[in-house]
């Protein structure tokens, strides 16, 4: 089995790059990891030490997301993060633990913790050899994201585990070129699955790509990839084999212009067939990245680009199509940051909805604005509000939805 590869090939690195530790003796995401750094973290024997306390309050006009009949409540969201960070010359081990309570005012919400672990590390040898190994462990119910990262399912109270390991390792056998073998198995565990579009699943991933350092900011990647979906035995139409091939482009195009960018082509193949397989494989290109403008006193202009498939929680769909864009203005002037947003994705379903006898096409549009303000480097106050809007292309509207969040945050911490 993949993941069982996984591991060894983890013992592996683990039992390569000890040796390298003894004798050199020595960003927040939706985990809570980031890098720290000297300057702003606390030094504890060898590590160091980064925490962060963030309380924010919200106000939800839609805490259910329905179309109508909607129930407003203000929440409570306290979070915390502990970084702690084993830096080895250009290397870096790292461990980070952040809790999270989230607290209606009046709705009694069902699963009101949440926890992410996050454990890795980046190593460089003089040989040319770079290898980065990541574990992550998450269990919540509301950031369905991290589930359902095309955005198909709403939040709710459907408490789930977490389980992403990922290994690299790039061999640079020149100044320009490497190349790089990937590997990454993630399993998602439901408490409660009945009489919801939730289910479990777990993925694996194997890659193999060619580097080439154009120049020194600027980076060709051209990578193939395989992905087993497996649904666990409750829906084996779902079940899935992935080819793709894409070519990426990672760095600075320019002094002021910067890109992150792949693009290609996914073959999806299911190994269900049978009288309800009426849906097509997925053949199609892909795209995933950003291009991002650095403008004068200290903004950019980012514009996020998507098309990819996703498997599907909906009626008999094994997949749905994401495609979007996104447009991000972020400014920074002295101790004052701010942010405006603007997104459009629209998720396609190949199948007729068997509930309503249409084509079921969500259309979402987001906006969203926020500003912050830095009393001090440990303490900063921020704000803002997201609107957004989903329509799903059925007469009966059931699955659209229009939601405002108006929120107010404090920050303390690095």
């Amino acid at each position: 089995m993949l993941p069982r590869k996984f591991v060894l090939f983890g013992l592996m690195i683990c039992l390569a790059v000890a040796p390298q530790i003894a004798a050199q003796s020595r960003n927040i995401d939706g985990s809570g990891a980031m890098n720290a750094h000297s300057d702003e973290a606390i030094p504890i024997g060898p590590f160091l030490f980064s925490p962060t306390v963030q309380l924010t309050w919200q106000h939800r006009d839609n805490i259910f997301f329905t179309p109508d009949n909607e129930v407003a409540d203000n929440v409570l969201l306290a979070r915390a993060r502990l970084l702690f960070e084993l830096p080895i010359y250009e290397s870096y081990i790292r461990f980070s633990y952040a809790p999270q309570y989230r607290d209606y005012k009046n709705y009694d919400y069902r699963e009101k913790w949440g926890h992410y672990f996050d454990i890795g590390g980046e190593f460089e040898f003089s040989s040319g050899l770079e290898m980065a190994a990541n574990y992550q462990f998450i269990q919540s119910a509301m950031e369905v994201r991290e589930v359902d990262a095309g955005g198909e399912l709403m939040p709710g109270e459907d408490l789930f585990d977490k389980h992403f390991f990922e290994i690299r390792a790039d061999y640079w056998f020149s100044e320009r070129d490497a190349l790089s073998l990937e590997g990454a198995f993630d399993r998602i565990d439901f408490d409660q699955t009945e009489d919801t579009f939730f289910y479990d699943y777990s993925r694996d991933r194997l890659g193999i790509a060619w580097l080439h350092q154009i120049n020194p900011v600027l980076r060709l990647d051209v990578r193939y990839r395989r992905t087993e979906f497996d649904s666990e035995d409750t829906l084996p139409y779902r079940d899935s084999t992935s080819d793709e091939v894409t070519v990426g482009l990672d760095g600075q195009l320019s002094d002021v212009i910067r890109v992150g960018m792949s693009v290609g082509w996914r073959n999806t193949s299911y190994d269900y067939s049978g009288p309800d397989s009426d849906f097509t494989d997925f053949s199609s290109f892909i795209m995933q990245g950003d291009i991002t403008w650095d403008m004068a006193h200290g903004s950019s202009l980012r514009l996020n680009l998507l098309r990819s498939d996703y498997p599907s929680n909906y009626a008999t769909n094994a997949y749905y199509t994401a495609t979007g864009a996104s447009l991000i203005y972020d400014l920074i002037y002295g101790r004052i940051e701010g942010q405006l947003r603007v997104r459009f994705q629209n998720n396609d379903y190949e199948l007729i909805d068997p509930w309503f006898g249409e084509y079921r096409s969500d259309d979402i549009l987001t906006f969203g604005l926020g500003l912050g303000f830095r009393f001090t480097e440990l303490l900063s106050l921020r704000g803002g509000v997201l609107i957004e809007s989903r329509e799903d292309g059925l007469t009966e509207r059931p699955y659209s939805y229009d939601t405002t969040i108006l929120f107010l945050g404090l920050v303390v911490g690095y």
